[in-house]
């Protein structure tokens, strides 16, 4: 592991030549004896010269690419190689150490024949559905890449791509105001209005219980209800092609 991480990681390098008052072709700013920066005749001087300062910044790479190359090794030869460079007693190092946690799932432990992981802010869950890149394997103790890690923008339009699947399965929309349901194993056709702001209203699949979800979700929109219902005859849901 290279010596100087944790400035890889959290410092961020000075941004170009005007900013460190060097002027275009120049190595080196002209200076007058006494040390002061020559500046051409007739020069204003700005209002606020920037300074020759460096920022921080988070350019996690190089950690997550030292862990990729350490994969197979056990964890505690590759902390231990980690905690050589980057001391607790040091607040920038120790800031590099807590990122260390966001990659590689630490606390684990088999259950049934999957490995679980400890969340940081109590109880656990599967590996699959943890979002850690790596993980201590519980057995064997070594660094393990998590196959089944996925970024979240992928696990969002997977858990949205379903939803739209399963809505597929239990509801046709035929316009604004008509839809067809799947109620245990039986369509309906539901007329949908508008809720109103004041008005007390009755929902008639919900009177009838025959669904549990909320209405934005039964629906697929807000700030509607159904005001009526009819169950589908076979003829109906041949025409329909709902089989």
């Amino acid at each position: 592991m290279r010596k100087d991480m944790s400035k890889v990681i959290v410092e961020r390098p000075r941004t170009g030549r005007s900013r460190a008052g060097l002027r275009p072709g120049r190595t080196r700013t002209l200076v007058d004896d006494d040390g002061e920066p020559i500046r051409a005749k007739g020069a204003r001087e700005p209002a606020k010269r920037a300074q020759k300062d460096k920022g921080l910044n988070e350019t996690l790479n190089p950690l997550k690419r030292y862990l990729a190359t350490n994969i197979g090794r056990p964890w505690d030869k590759v902390y231990s190689e980690i905690s050589e460079h980057l001391k607790p007693t040091s607040t920038v190092q120790q800031h590099v150490r807590d990122h260390l946690q966001d990659f590689v799932a630490i606390k684990t432990r088999m259950k049934a024949g999957k490995v679980m992981v400890a969340s940081r802010f109590g109880g656990e869950r599967a590996l699959e559905d943890h979002h850690s890149l790596y993980y201590v394997h519980p057995r064997t103790g070594l660094l393990r890449k998590n196959e089944h890690y996925q970024r979240w923008g992928a696990k969002w339009r997977a858990a949205r791509l379903k939803a739209e699947a399963e809505l597929a399965q239990r509801m046709r929309v035929i316009d604004e105001k008509t839809q067809l349901h799947l109620f245990d194993d039986a369509w309906w056709e539901v007329k949908l209005a508008k809720i109103p702001p004041a008005a007390p209203y009755t929902d008639v699949v919900r009177r009838a219980k025959l669904s549990t979800l909320n209405g934005e979700k039964l629906y697929g929109r807000p700030g509607v209800y159904a005001r009526d219902k009819r169950q589908l005859s076979k003829a109906e849901i041949k025409r329909l092609k709902l089989r």
